[in-house]
Parts: C-alpha cells; sequence; structure tokens
C-alpha cells in the first residue's frame, strides 16, 4: 500500500483509496473532498459531487464531519446511503436515468405469498400444518433470497443433484426439492406482475447504474466511501466508479501492511476478509491503494495490536515472535495504551457502570462518548439508567414494538381473541393506560373484585356479566356489558370456521377502536402498529385460509422483531449505537458493552433448508461471513484513541465466555507480559451508586397498636390464627387489610371446601344422594371449577354422598332438631364479642348437643383439641353451653364429630376428649379470655407466627411482615 499523499480524485483508474482502521474515517473523507473540490469564491463546488456510504447513520456522521471541517454553512455534496437509492434526481443528476427495473413486491406481501408456499408444502406432505411456523420459514426462504441477491452467480439448476453431489443425509432432499420450486416458481411469479424481490432489486439498480455509469460516465465527482463491498452489486458498482473521470472509492480499514502470508490465510470470519474478495473481484492489488491521512505512531501501535489479536488462526503460533519484532513489551504498552477493561458481576452493574462513563463525559464542555454494543437488552438498560440524570442520549435502537403501549394493547387483543373472557387478560386489558373503556376506576374495581379475582367463574363474556355476585353491583355489570360490546368484532371472527390473517387484523382494529378509541393510534408507536395491521389487512389474505386459533399466534409472529423508532431528543454528545450504524464512526470515548461469545460476536445463524456444503455449491455466502463483518466492525471500534471494553461475568444468572476478540487481545497482551488495564473506578461508582448508607440487620415486626385499637371482635376461626400468627389477626382485624384472591386463579382447598359446605347446607336432612350430588356439582361450578374438574368431583364425591345419608338415615330416631349453619355471638369478659357459625348443630331428645363440623381436607388430631391449638370446636361447645346460638337453646355439648367429606375415607370422625366436650368448652372460653386479656394490654405486640412449629406455612400476611428477610436471621424471632 502506498503512502504517497495522492489527491482524493488525483492518479489514474481504478482509483481506490483507503483509510486506515486507526483513522477517523469520515472526518478525512469530508477533508480529502474540501482539499481536492472546495473553493471560497466557488459555493457550488462541492454540491456538484456525490457521495454514497454504507447506511444512514454514516451519512449524517459526514455531514457533520463537513461541517466541524468548514467551520459554518455551506452547500454539502449529494450524501446517500448505498441500501436505500431510489430513483431520485439529487443522486442520478439533474436527468434521472430511467431505468427499465421492475417494481419491488411489498415486503409483507412476500413473506405472506412464500408463507403460502410452505403451507402448501407441509399439507401435501401430510406435515403439521401450521400459520405461523409457516410465517417463520418464510423469513429463512427469504434469508435464502437475500443472500442469491447479494452473491455474483447462483446455480440453482444444480439443486436437483445437490444432496447427491455432497454425499449430504438423506432428509435434506425434501428441503432442496422445496426449494428447487421456490428457486423457479417465484421468479416467474413476480416477473407475471412486473414485481422483483427487493433485494435482488436493489442489486438490480447497483448494477444498472453501473452500466449506465460505464457506458455514459458522469462528469461530476462521485466517490463510494465505507463499503467493504460485501455484496456482489455493490463490487459492481465500485469497480466502475473507480474508473470514472472524476471517480474514487474509499475502502475501510484495509490493512495494506499485512504479510502476504497472513492475507492469503485469511478465512471468511477475518475482518480482512470482505475487502480481500472486494480487491481480487476488482482486480487491484494492494500495492496500489494510497492511504488516506497520516498515521502517528500510537495509532499505528494499536492498529497492529488490534490487527495481531483478530490474526488467522494459523497465524498464532509466533504471535510471541511477531510481538518482539514489532517493538515487544514496548509496543504492546503502546497499543495498549488508551484502552481499558470493565468486567461487571452481571449486565446491570455492566449497564450502571456504563452509564456512569457517558455520564462523566458530559462534564467535560464539547466531549463526545458513544456506547456500542449488538445487545439491545444491554443498550436499554444503559438508556434507562442515563435517565436518572435526565440524559437523552442519540439512539439507533427502536422500542420492541409488543412492549410499546399500543403494542402491548394489540398482544392482549391476540389473548381476548383466543378467550374473550379470560380473567388476567380482561384484568390487564382494563388497566392499560390507552384503554378508555376502563376510565370509570369504581367499576373497573367492582369487577375485579368480584368477578376476576380468585377461581375464574364464567366461561364467556354474557356468563361475566350474569355472575351472581354482580347483581349487586350496577356498575360491574355494566363494565362487562361494555366489554362484551368493544370486543364483539373479535368475538365475531374468531366464531367462524376459518378466516384469513385480514380478516382477523381488520377486526382487531376495531377491536382496538373500540377499547382505546384513536388514542390507540397516537405517538410514533401507535403509528407503527397502525402501519402493521394495514400491511396484514392489504396481504394478509395472500396466507390463505387458516383456523380461527392460529390467527392470533400468526400476527403475534408479524411482530416479533418489530422496533418502534423514536426521533431522539439528545444534543448528540451521548449515543448509544449497534455495530452497524456505529461503523465509520468516531468519538472521544467508545465503549464497547457486550463482549461476550454468542453476544459479539453472534453465532452464525442456521439455515433450515441449505446445509453449509449445498450452500457452498449453490455459489451461496458463507454464513461465517457474517462473523467476519462484525469482527471488522469490531477492528474499526478498537482503534479509537480513547477505549472501553465492558463485559459481565454472568448474563440471565449463567456464566459467560469472554468475546473470542477480547480473549485474544487479553491474551496476546500478557504474552508480552502487560495487562489492559482495568476500569475499577466506573464499577466503584456503580457499586457505590445504589449501596445502603450502613448495613441494617432485618427485625421481626411488634406492632403494638394503642389499646383502643385492639381487637373488639374475632371469630372462633380467627382464635386459632391468633394463637399461630397473632400478625395475620393484627393485619386483618386491626389494619383492615384483606388478603386478595390471584386473578383467575385455579380453584383451591378453601374455594371448594366452601362449595361443599354450601351444596350440605342445601340438602338439609333429605335422604336423596342424587340430588346431592346435583347440588355438590352446582356450587362446584358456581365457585370455579372447570368442567374437566367437575366429572372427577362427581365420581369422588359420590361414597361421600352415599355415607352421609346413610349416616343421616341411622341418627334420625336419636334427634329432637336440627340447626344448620347455625349463627352465635357472645361478648366475652374484656368486650370482645366471639362469634361463630357451626355446619351442624343436632339436639337430642335427651337436650345434650351434637356439633358437627364438616371438613374436606383432614381434620385436627386429638391432640391439637385438647392443647387447645385448634380450638374451634371446643369454643363452639362453650358457645352452645352459654346459649349464644340464634334460636338454639342453651346445652350441654355430648360429642364433638369431624365429618370427613370427600375423601378417601369419608364419614364421621368424633372426637374423644378425656373430660368431655362440655368441659372442654368451658376451658376452651377460659383459655380464650385470658389470651384476649394479654392482647388488649398495650405493650402486647402482634408477633409473626412466634411459634415455631407454625412458621413453616405460609400465611396471608407474611408478606407483610417481611418475613422472608428476617426469619433465617441469627436474631429472628
Amino acid at each position: 500500500m502506498s503512502g504517497a499523499t495522492l489527491g482524493l480524485f488525483d492518479g489514474p483508474a481504478p482509483r481506490l483509496r483507503a483509510v486506515g482502521a486507526s483513522m477517523a474515517f469520515l472526518d478525512l473523507i469530508a477533508e480529502a473532498m474540501v482539499d481536492a473540490l472546495y473553493r471560497a469564491d466557488d459555493p457550488f463546488a462541492l454540491a456538484d459531487a456525490l457521495v454514497l456510504l454504507p447506511n444512514r447513520r454514516a451519512t449524517r456522521g459526514l455531514v457533520d464531519a463537513f461541517a466541524s471541517r468548514l467551520g459554518g454553512a455551506a452547500l454539502l455534496p449529494a450524501i446517500r446511503p448505498l441500501g436505500d437509492l431510489g430513483e431520485e434526481a439529487d443522486v442520478w443528476g439533474a436527468d434521472p436515468i430511467a431505468f427499465d427495473l421492475p417494481a419491488p413486491i411489498d415486503p409483507t406481501r412476500q413473506r405472506m405469498e412464500l408463507a403460502a408456499l410452505v403451507r402448501a408444502r407441509d399439507s401435501a406432505a401430510g406435515g403439521v400444518e401450521d400459520p405461523a411456523r409457516a410465517l417463520a420459514l418464510a423469513d429463512e426462504l427469504g434469508n435464502v433470497l437475500d443472500a442469491a441477491a447479494a452473491a455474483d452467480e447462483i446455480h440453482w439448476e444444480r439443486l436437483p443433484t445437490l444432496v447427491e453431489e455432497a454425499e449430504l443425509a438423506a432428509h435434506w432432499q425434501a428441503q432442496a426439492a422445496f426449494l428447487d420450486i421456490v428457486a423457479r416458481y417465484w421468479p416467474q411469479r413476480l416477473a407475471a406482475e412486473g414485481l422483483a424481490d427487493p433485494s435482488a432489486r436493489r442489486s438490480m439498480l447497483l448494477r444498472a447504474l453501473a452500466r449506465e455509469w460505464t457506458q455514459n460516465p458522469p462528469t461530476r465527482p462521485i466517490v463510494i466511501a465505507g463499503s467493504t463491498g460485501s455484496i456482489a452489486a455493490t463490487r459492481a458498482l465500485m469497480a466502475a466508479v473507480a474508473r470514472l473521470p472524476r471517480g474514487v472509492v474509499v475502502l475501510p480499514g484495509l490493512d495494506g501492511d499485512l504479510d502476504d502470508e497472513s492475507w492469503d490465510a485469511v478465512g471468511d470470519q477475518h475482518p480482512q476478509f470482505a475487502l480481500r474478495e472486494t480487491l481480487k473481484a476488482l482486480g487491484v492489488a494492494r500495492t496500489r491503494i494510497a492511504l488516506l491521512g497520516v498515521e502517528s505512531a500510537h495509532r499505528r501501535a494499536r492498529r497492529l495490536l488490534v490487527r495481531e489479536a483478530l490474526a488467522p488462526a494459523e497465524k498464532t503460533a509466533d504471535w510471541l515472535a511477531r510481538l518482539e519484532s514489532a517493538g515487544g513489551a514496548d509496543f504492546v504498552a503502546a497499543g495498549a495504551n488508551g484502552v481499558s477493561l470493565l468486567e461487571a458481576v452481571n449486565e446491570d452493574e455492566e449497564a450502571a457502570a456504563i452509564a456512569l462513563l457517558l455520564r462523566q463525559a458530559l462534564e467535560t464542555p464539547g466531549r463526545t462518548a458513544a456506547l456500542v454494543t449488538p445487545d439491545a437488552g444491554l443498550a436499554r438498560r444503559v438508556e434507562a439508567k442515563l435517565k436518572r440524570w435526565d440524559v437523552s442520549p442519540a439512539v439507533s435502537h427502536g422500542a420492541p414494538l409488543r412492549e410499546t403501549q399500543p403494542g402491548s394493547l394489540a398482544a392482549l387483543l391476540c389473548e381476548l381473541a383466543r378467550d374473550p373472557a379470560e380473567p388476567v387478560a380482561l384484568a390487564a386489558l382494563l388497566k392499560h393506560p390507552r384503554a378508555i373503556v376502563g376510565r370509570d376506576h369504581a367499576a373497573v374495581t367492582q369487577l375485579e373484585h368480584l368477578a376476576l379475582r380468585g377461581a375464574r367463574r364464567h366461561e364467556t363474556l354474557a356468563d361475566l356479566a350474569a355472575l351472581e355476585g354482580l347483581a349487586s353491583a350496577p356498575l360491574a355489570r355494566e363494565l362487562a356489558a361494555r366489554l362484551a360490546e368493544a370486543l364483539a368484532p373479535l368475538c365475531a371472527v374468531m366464531a367462524r370456521e376459518a378466516i384469513t390473517l385480514a380478516d382477523f387484523a381488520n377486526a382487531l382494529a376495531e377491536a382496538a377502536e373500540n377499547v382505546a378509541g384513536e388514542a390507540m393510534w397516537r405517538g410514533f408507536d401507535g403509528e407503527s402498529v397502525a402501519g402493521l395491521l394495514r400491511d396484514a389487512i392489504a396481504h394478509g389474505a395472500e396466507l390463505g385460509a387458516m383456523a380461527p386459533s392460529a390467527a392470533p399466534r400468526v400476527l403475534l409472529r408479524l411482530m416479533q422483531g418489530k422496533e418502534a423508532l423514536h426521533a431522539s431528543q439528545s444534543d448528540g454528545r451521548i449515543a448509544i449505537w449497534g455495530p452497524l450504524e456505529a461503523r465509520l464512526q468516531r468519538r472521544d470515548l467508545m465503549i464497547l458493552g457486550g463482549l461476550n461469545e454468542g453476544v459479539w460476536p453472534a453465532p452464525a445463524p442456521q439455515d433450515p433448508f441449505l446445509s453449509r456444503a449445498m450452500r457452498e455449491r449453490l455459489g451461496l455466502p458463507s454464513l461465517d461471513q457474517r462473523i467476519g463483518l462484525a469482527a471488522h466492525d469490531f477492528a474499526q471500534l478498537a482503534n479509537a484513541p480513547e477505549l472501553v471494553l465492558t463485559r459481565s461475568l454472568r448474563r440471565d444468572g449463567a456464566p459467560t465466555l469472554a468475546s473470542r476478540w477480547l480473549w485474544r487481545l487479553q491474551t496476546l497482551v500478557k504474552g508480552a507480559g502487560k495487562a489492559l488495564p482495568i476500569a475499577q473506578a466506573p464499577l466503584d461508582w456503580a457499586r457505590a451508586l445504589d449501596a445502603p448508607l450502613a448495613p441494617r440487620a432485618a427485625k421481626p415486626p411488634r406492632p403494638k397498636p394503642p389499646a383502643a385499637a385492639r381487637l373488639k371482635r374475632i371469630s372462633v376461626t380467627q382464635v386459632e390464627t391468633l394463637i399461630r400468627d397473632p400478625y395475620a389477626i393484627y393485619a386483618r382485624r386491626i389494619l383492615g387489610l384483606e388478603a386478595l384472591k390471584p386473578i383467575g386463579a385455579q380453584l383451591g382447598p378453601a374455594e371448594r371446601g366452601t362449595a361443599i359446605h354450601k351444596a350440605i347446607e342445601r340438602f338439609g336432612d333429605g335422604g336423596d344422594a342424587q340430588m346431592l350430588l346435583e347440588l355438590l356439582d352446582e356450587e362446584l361450578r358456581k365457585a370455579g371449577a372447570p368442567p374437566p374438574l367437575r366429572a372427577a368431583e362427581r365420581v369422588r364425591l359420590k361414597q361421600s354422598a352415599l355415607d352421609y345419608i346413610a349416616w343421616l338415615d341411622a341418627g334420625r330416631a336419636g334427634r329432637a332438631a336440627v340447626f344448620i349453619e347455625a349463627k352465635a355471638a357472645l361478648t366475652l369478659p374484656g368486650g370482645v364479642v366471639l362469634s361463630a357459625m357451626a355446619d351442624r348443630i343436632e339436639i337430642g331428645k335427651s337436650g345434650d348437643g351434637v356439633i358437627v363440623d364438616f371438613k374436606t381436607g383432614s381434620p385436627p388430631g386429638k391432640g391439637e383439641v385438647e392443647t387447645g391449638l385448634a380450638p374451634q370446636m371446643t369454643l363452639q361447645a362453650g358457645l352452645l353451653a352459654r346459649g349464644a346460638f340464634t334460636n338454639v337453646a342453651a346445652a350441654k355439648a355430648e360429642a364433638l364429630i369431624y365429618w370427613r367429606f370427600g375423601g378417601a375415607s369419608p364419614g364421621p370422625a368424633p372426637v374423644a376428649l378425656k373430660d368431655g366436650a362440655h368441659a372442654a368448652g368451658e376451658q376452651a372460653l377460659r383459655n380464650l379470655e385470658e389470651m384476649l386479656a394479654k392482647y388488649a394490654r398495650a405493650d402486647q405486640p402482634f408477633l409473626s407466627s412466634p411459634k415455631i412449629k407454625f412458621a413453616a406455612k405460609y400465611h396471608d400476611y407474611d408478606h407483610l411482615a417481611r418475613r422472608k428477610e428476617w426469619a433465617d436471621a441469627e436474631d429472628g424471632e
């Protein structure tokens, strides 16, 4: 490579230049063009030129570079991205070139039609015919077509014999046969309508422009800068421009002084691979390419250090010798000068440290900084952490469409399309920030607490509005009706036998407007969702008819990977870019984040249609070339004068491996007896930022409410809770906090038991087992038991029903009176009201009573009852003796019976107490009076599960007591 200071447009054709990886690419392009073309007396000197760059971010960067170089307003060249050229006059000149090219097919339509081909193949093969899967495979087919458009020449004619030639497994034959159909049919299909694949059309446009400029060379200055030539059509245009009278191609990061042996050994994962293939296609030797700019000793040391770190594997055996010949330890130290390494514990700490580095850069006037990472999650973390200081960086990534407000609402509607009355999705819809159907907060609260929480008790939206619990809640009932009306378009379309994606998208758009009004489409994210639905409505029919249940999954698949891009409000000093957008950029501080293997570089993608050998024989580019292009980007960025390399030691909780490039760089520096400096300060700042001021041991809560706020009323069932977990009584009876049931929960033991109790109460003293079973089934349905569970319960409960009726018949002769669900209330000496509800009280002809408690689970043991740990039945015996039950005369309890209903061994289980039921009842009341007197004192705390025996059981209020924070501490109680 020549180091002569040739002018940009000087010298014979083909005219190629290069900018070394260590140089600021766009700044040098602007400087070279100004030196070659700008004249102070001619404001149009630059304006006649055309510059073609790889992407839009690079075009904006070049505009900034011109502004910095010229120091004010000027008429700049036409600057356009190579990947997005159109038939624009400022690209082609005053007279636009009329290329006879077919129009590009709409990308969504192409996806739909390719997916339809996949569906037809799967149907013909008798396989799983899934539209969502077909759409995913259509995207892979699109990738194959894109790769074909990027290649020089594709040998589709070899497909029929490809598997035999490559000696591949037989299953590849079916894939090759299908791809052969697509390769022959798809171009014909597009040509019949005068259309072309978008990628193929871009290549057609570039090749047509190359032919036009070759046949009719323009005299205006034309520059192609920054492209590696990885696409064959781009190389064709580069070859034409390099031979124009005032044309030049500027290659980024060409390593001109790499030895020939290493150059020949460059593989497709090497950063120089694309450039080597481009020079080969252009027929130009490296020695003929002039270098723009003058490389300082420090920049050269960095470039060579990064080059050696990314050297071909077979050239690493003599690493130390190569380093020694380059200058040894001093050379490595010079190359590593300005580089530091930051290794965080996890990705959150990495993001915090990066955000602090970016924030620090703003402290210096005019200083710029950028984070470059392919990890969108890390980029969004850093962006979120910068909001702490109200810093809004310029970002190249958008918000995932499904995570935006309108995107999440569309996803909710997809879920509700499958089940319009699903409780969790309905609650989320009502509370969605863009939903106007749930603006009445009182109605939403009523509907949620009365109908959506707990076990699901409705199948449809009509069932929801008709629930018994809503009879006394008109606001909730009206809201349920409005929901049914809003979701009616979705319900109607899902009721059809078969629909198209267009039908579903149209119904979803209508339902979205019913739910959110015009606010659904407001803002950049609303416009993105609207565009997605417009495309689905316009082209969804091309996918073909499908079962309604498949349509929501297909639409969610269309949404997958989509981002809602928004204009940044940043001043541009701080930026967060992906590697593609950062290509050719340079900032005062460059941070390369997420340098873990599998992230940067990402593994080569898999091709479900073609093996590596098949791709090679067809002429398609190797999938590993993407790694080579990523390596080129890394090499360019790693040559920034001030560089911080970051990674996290754990990602998603799992250990990580350093990126191969970072590992090689560390190994190379270590081999020379040096080490990369550690950026410890940002980590220390990040750890100190949220560190507590002082350690504070968690303590068990010891609430001591004033005497006036203490217990005034307690039920017999809550007495047991007071013994086992006093804090739960404090939270519920004193603070008035009720534990909420989860939304859309499964039917639990408590709900099942309540339903069985209600059925037995309604049955009374009947004698018809079938009637009892019907009542049990009805109450379980009302409680939210789904049909399969109710069917199982009918079998499970049958024996219990028969045994219960037999038990009733056997005892009829000895009963004088029976009381079902009898209520009691008794004011104790301390003023606390004790209440109870007995499942069944039988008064015998002798005047004594029998108290029966139905249990659908295991009843308490005799020891728990006698020791007072399970005082419910004994307290009921005491209340019966005091005449506290409404309409029940005072009586001594002769027996206490637990009736096990629904278990493996149904039947009565009498509690045999040593001193009898009546005496146990009197003792239970005395014990309760003593305990309540203790809890009436102002110094008595309500502790959280103080008895270790009961601490293992999770209670409703353990989270309020923050039990998990202190229960295992040494000083926990």
